[in-house]
C-alpha cells in the first residue's frame, strides 16, 4: 500500500513565526478564505498551512472540509489503516478527533464508482478507501483502541467494506485461511465484508465480542451479483472452522443462536450444519448441535447435511490419510449425536454405495463408511433420490461399466456378497429403473455368469415390460435351460404338472415365467429362430409351453426353419401336422410351395443328404404337395435345382430321382 500521501497526514506544522515579519499573517480572515478558494490542490493548501501559524488554523480547517465533501473522509481511513502501534494509533485518534471537528464522517463511503472514478482511479488503494471506513481498518488490524473509540462514536457496523481491503492489506496467511472456506461456503473469491468476519477470519474472538457488544449483526459476507446478492451468516464460516480452539466461536452461536438454521444467500441454501459437514469440521457441527442447530434440515436440493458430509467425503490415500480420517470422524460423532441415517425418502447407504461403486480402487475408505452405515441400522434396502434408485442397481450398473477393470469388478462382487449376507433384498425392482437382472442377461458379457446365477439365487425379479427381451436373452443362454433337471416335463407321465411346476419355480426359469402371459407372439417368434438355429432340446421346451402364437403360425414357422439351414429344424416342420393344408403354404415372395423349399434348402445347406431330401419329399406329396407346381417365376423344383448356383457333387443324383417322381405324376396323371 502506498505510503506517501501527505495531502492526507494533515499533520500541523508547529513552528513560531513572528506576525509581524509576515505579510500574508496580516491579511484578513475573508482575504484568506478568498485565497484559499483557488487553491485547487489538497498538496497545496497544505503548503500554505505550513507557511506560518496564522494560515495554518484556516488551512487546516479548509483541507479537513475539503476532505470531507470530496474524499469521503479520506485522512480518517488513511491515519486507521496505519494504526499498527501505539505512536501511530495516539496519530490516527488525533486526526479522528480533529476531522470530525471540521465535518469529517467516520462512516463515508461510495457506495458505488461510477465508470469515470474506475478509469480514473490510478490505484486500487484509493477505490479500497473510497468502498471502505476506518472501522474497518482498525477491525482487520485488530486495533482495539481505536476499535473502541470509532463505536462509542457509533460507526456503523452494516456498512462492508471492499474486497480489495483483503487483497491490499492481508497477508499470504490470511489469504490461505479464506480458501479453507471456499468449498464448504461455495464461494471462490472475497466479497464485501462487514467488520466482524474481518476479526474472525484474523481469528480474534475478542474483536468479535467487542462488536457484537455494539450491536453487530450475523452478516458476514455478501456474495453474489447485483440484485441475486445475499450476506452469508458469520454461522456459516464459524461452523466450516477447524481451527484448534473451536469453543472460542462459542460466543458467535451464543449470541445468534436464532439464526441457527438460516439458510444461506445462495441457490443451495445450506444451514450451518450442512457447511460444518462439507467441510468435516466436527468442533463446529457440534457447537451447531448444541446451539439447537436442525439435524434433519434441507437443502434446497431436500439433502440432509449427514448426506452432503457423505457425498463430500475427501478420497482416502496412504499418503495422507488424515483428511479422510477427520472427515469420518465428524460423521460418527454427528450419527453419535442423532443424526438419521435413515431420513425419509431417502437411503444414505445407497448413497455411499453409490459413491463407491464408481471408483471402487480409489475409494477404500468408503467402504468403511459403508459398514460404518450398516452398524448404525441404516435401511439397506430403502430407494434413494437423486437419481431415483437403489444400491443393487448402481452397483449393478459400475460393474457392468468397469468390464475392463477386474479388480474393481471383484471387489464390487465382494460388497454384493457382504450386503446380501446383511438383508439386501434382491426380490425387490426399484420402481421406474430396469431391474438388475434384465440389465445383466441383456449386457451380453461371459464373465458375469456368477451375477447371473447370484441374481436369480436370491430371487431378482423383472418388470413386467421388460419379459419379451429378458426372454428371448433367457433363450439365447443355453445355461440357463439345458441344465435343468426338471426341462423334459412332458416325458414325466402320470407327474407332468408336478415336474412342470418344479420347473417353473426354479431360479433359472421363475423370473420370466410368472410374466409369461405378457411376452408378445414377436418375441416368441425370436425364441424359435433362436431354437431352429441351435438347439432341438430348445425347440421342445418352448413347444411345449403355453405361448402366444404369432398370426399366420404355419408360414412363420416354416420361415424360420427354412431361414435356419439346419437340416433337423427343416425335418421337423415337414413332419408338423399344421392347421392349414401343406398346399395353401407358400414362400409370399416367389410363391414357393414346400418342395421347392426343400429342394432350395438341398442346394444351400451341405449337410443336407439326398436320402433326407427324398424322404422329405415323398412326405410332402403324400400329403398333397405338388411336385410339378410352378411358382410365380414359372419354375418347377426341378427347374430350380437344375438352375445356375447349384454346385453340390451329388446335385444330378437327387435331380435324377427327382426327375422320376415328376415323370411318375405325369404317368399316373
Amino acid at each position: 500500500m502506498n505510503s506517501s500521501a501527505p495531502d492526507a497526514r494533515l499533520i500541523a506544522w508547529e513552528r513560531n513565526t513572528d506576525k509581524s515579519k509576515s505579510l500574508m499573517a496580516l491579511l484578513p480572515s475573508e482575504m484568506k478564505i478568498e485565497i484559499m478558494s483557488h487553491i485547487i490542490t489538497q498538496q497545496s493548501l497544505s503548503s500554505l498551512g505550513q507557511t506560518c501559524r496564522a494560515w495554518h488554523k484556516v488551512a487546516n480547517e479548509e483541507l479537513y472540509k475539503r476532505d470531507c465533501m470530496e474524499n469521503c473522509s479520506f485522512a480518517i481511513k488513511w491515519m486507521a489503516a496505519h494504526a499498527v502501534d501505539e505512536q501511530t494509533t495516539d496519530s490516527a485518534l488525533r486526526t479522528l478527533e480533529i476531522s470530525r471537528r471540521w465535518g469529517g464522517q467516520i462512516d463515508a463511503v461510495k457506495r458505488r464508482l461510477s465508470r469515470l472514478d474506475r478509469a480514473g482511479s490510478e490505484r486500487k488503494d484509493e477505490t479500497m478507501y473510497d468502498t471502505s471506513t476506518a472501522i474497518h481498518f482498525a477491525v482487520f488490524l485488530g486495533n482495539v483502541r481505536l476499535t473502541k473509540t470509532l463505536l462509542d462514536m457509533e460507526a456503523s457496523l452494516t456498512i462492508p467494506c471492499s474486497p480489495l481491503l483483503f487483497r491490499s492489506m492481508g497477508s499470504e496467511q490470511l489469504i490461505l485461511r479464506f480458501k479453507c472456506f471456499r468449498r464448504p461456503l461455495n464461494c471462490y473469491r472475497f466479497g464485501p465484508a462487514f467488520p466482524i468476519v474481518l476479526a474472525f477470519l484474523q481469528s480474534d474472538p475478542g474483536m468479535c465480542r467487542l462488536l457484537m457488544e455494539h450491536g453487530a449483526g450475523r452478516e458476514a459476507m455478501i456474495f453474489g451479483y447485483e440484485n441475486n446478492a445475499g450476506a452469508m451468516s458469520i454461522l456459516h464460516f464459524a461452523a466450516a472452522d477447524r481451527t484448534t480452539d473451536y469453543r472460542q466461536w462459542q460466543c458467535l452461536f451464543d449470541r445468534f443462536r436464532e439464526y441457527i438454521n438460516e439458510p444461506s444467500p445462495d441457490d443451495y441454501q445450506s444451514t450451518p450444519l450442512h457447511v460444518a459437514l462439507i467441510s468435516g469440521c466436527t468442533q463446529g457441527m457440534q457447537i451447531a448441535v448444541e446451539t439447537g442447530a436442525d439435524k434433519e434440515s434441507r437443502d434446497s436440493g431436500l439433502c440432509t447435511p449427514l448426506r452432503l458430509g457423505i457425498a463430500d467425503m475427501p478420497l482416502y490415500t496412504i499418503e495422507d490419510p488424515k483428511p479422510f480420517e477427520e472427515h469420518m470422524r465428524c460423521l460418527r460423532k454427528f450419527v453419535d449425536l442423532g443424526a438419521s441415517v435413515n431420513p425419509d425418502g431417502d437411503s444414505l447407504i445407497g448413497f455411499a454405495v453409490k459413491h463407491y461403486a464408481s471408483l471402487p480402487e480409489k475409494s477404500p475408505g468408503l467402504r468403511h463408511l459403508i459398514y460404518f452405515l450398516l452398524e448404525r441400522h441404516a435401511d439397506i434396502n430403502r430407494t434413494f433420490f437423486e437419481p431415483h434408485s437403489n444400491m443393487v442397481n448402481e452397483i449393478i450398473h459400475s460393474i457392468l461399466e468397469l468390464g475392463d477393470a477386474p479388480q474393481s469388478r471383484e471387489l464390487l462382487k465382494e460388497l454384493l456378497g457382504d450386503l446380501i449376507d446383511r438383508g439386501l433384498n434382491l426380490t425387490i425392482p426399484a420402481p421406474g429403473l430396469p431391474s438388475p437382472l434384465y440389465r445383466v442377461l441383456t449386457h451380453d458379457d461371459s464373465k458375469l455368469v456368477w451375477l447371473v446365477d447370484l441374481l436369480c439365487d436370491n430371487g431378482a425379479p423383472i418388470h413386467e415390460y421388460e419379459v419379451g427381451p429378458a426372454f428371448l436373452s433367457w433363450c439365447e443362454t443355453s445355461r440357463l435351460w439345458a441344465g435343468n433337471k426338471y426341462d423334459a416335463w412332458w416325458q414325466h407321465q402320470g407327474q407332468e404338472d408336478e415336474i412342470f411346476l418344479k420347473w417353473c419355480e426354479h431360479p433359472y426359469n421363475a423370473w420370466w415365467w410368472q410374466h409369461v402371459k405378457h411376452i408378445s407372439p414377436f418375441f416368441v417368434s425370436q425364441a424359435y429362430q433362436e431354437a431352429f438355429c441351435k438347439s432341438r432340446q430348445l425347440y421342445d421346451i418352448l413347444t411345449h409351453l403355453p405361448l402366444p402364437k404369432p398370426w399366420d403360425w404355419d408360414n412363420v414357422l416354416v420361415r424360420l426353419a427354412f431361414c435356419s439351414m439346419q437340416p433337423w429344424s427343416w425335418r421337423l416342420v415337414v413332419l408338423l401336422k399344421f392347421e392349414a393344408k401343406f398346399n395353401d403354404i407358400w414362400c409370399l415372395n416367389c410363391g414357393d410351395n414346400m418342395i421347392h423349399l426343400t429342394v432350395r434348402q438341398f442346394i444351400r445347406v451341405g449337410d443336407y443328404s439326398v436320402a433326407d431330401a427324398t424322404r422329405d419329399i415323398l412326405h410332402l406329396m403324400d400329403e398333397g404337395v405338388e411336385i410339378s407346381s410352378r411358382n410365380r417365376h414359372g419354375q418347377t423344383p426341378l427347374d430350380i435345382l437344375l438352375g445356375p448356383g447349384s454346385s453340390r457333387d451329388d446335385l444330378m443324383e437327387f435331380a435324377a430321382l427327382l426327375e422320376g417322381k415328376m415323370q411318375k405324376v405325369h404317368e399316373l396323371a
